[in-house]
């Protein structure tokens, strides 16, 4: 699992760079057409949110695998190793389960956004790939919580 999820890193961090890049470019472009020329980019808010989910979504998965989502620990630093093990293994499963779910549920959305033909109002792009793109990396998010999951259950150290 954690292959599948290390080939898949490098792609990732380029979609979410170069999403946010577009976003900021796109942005800019807007923002001096508006004001300056009194002429905006047509449908540049639906625009940014598409590049949004992008840089979101592909991200989701970058911060699990760095381990980068945030952690309150006033509780878990006053437990003993064994109990702070069955903590993380709690907390790796709990994070599984929340993927798994979120991936299914937006993945039957991407079918009704594809049987309903939904599109973005300004410019009519069609939403079902985007709702496929997002629930395919949350089910990528669920392959790097297995992993995690699956480490916190084998690890030997004390330390977990």
């Amino acid at each position: 699992m954690n292959r599948v999820f290390d080939l898949l890193q490098p792609l990732l961090k380029r979609m979410a760079e170069i999403s946010l890049a577009a976003m900021a470019l796109l942005t800019l472009v807007d923002v001096l057409g508006r004001y300056v020329f009194s002429f905006p980019v047509r449908g540049s808010v639906e625009l940014t949110e598409l590049l949004m989910v992008a840089v979101i979504f592909s991200g989701i998965p970058l911060a699990t695998k760095a381990h980068a989502h945030v952690a309150i620990d006033l509780v878990t630093l006053a437990l003993g190793p064994r109990t702070r093990r069955i903590q993380t293994v709690l907390a790796h499963t709990i994070a599984l389960g929340a993927s798994l779910l979120f991936g299914a549920v937006t993945w039957g959305r991407a079918l009704s956004a594809r049987e309903f033909e939904d599109q973005t109002t300004m410019l009519g792009i069609p939403l079902a790939p985007m709702v496929f793109f997002m629930s395919a990396l949350l089910f990528v998010n669920a392959l790097g919580n297995a992993a995690q999951l699956w480490q916190a259950l084998t690890e030997r150290s004390e330390h977990a």
